[in-house]
């Protein structure tokens, strides 16, 4: 008996699940390209971009992507979750964000691995972004 062939349909019924997502801008104010050690070197006096990446996700914040230093070294965006930002409260997560990446400049004691001044380092969120970059 021969071997018939069966005509089959393919399935389009999808549903692909994904999450919101927002773009918070880092602005260091001065450049942080020599800050590209690796944090987990003991020696490194300059981690400062991964030391600034392990502060945001300690927050609870999980950072899906992120871009280049731009704006002569001074910004970086990072793709986050939405719904880890709360908005709500009296301290909103991009302002604890700010406060604890300005902190992390405040004593070399405690944190000898980054030697650029962020202290004046701010935060800001954007819901979409351009292909040209946010602050472009």
């Amino acid at each position: 008996m021969p071997i018939t062939k069966n005509n089959f349909a393919i399935n389009l019924n999808n549903e692909f699940e994904g999450v919101d997502t927002a773009y918070l801008t880092v602005d260091f104010i001065n450049t942080m390209v020599a800050e590209i050690e690796d944090l987990s070197d003991s020696t490194s006096t300059k981690a400062g971009l991964e030391l600034v990446e392990k502060t945001i996700e300690n927050l609870g914040v999980n950072i899906i992507g992120k871009g280049a230093l731009a704006v002569s070294n001074t910004e970086l965006t990072y793709a986050v979750r939405k719904d880890a930002l709360d908005s709500v409260s009296s301290t909103t997560t991009v302002a604890a964000i700010q406060a604890a990446i300005r902190l992390l400049d405040q004593s070399s004691a405690d944190y000898p691995m980054i030697t650029a001044d962020i202290t004046g380092a701010t935060v800001t969120e954007q819901t979409s972004m351009s292909d040209t970059g946010v602050n472009a």
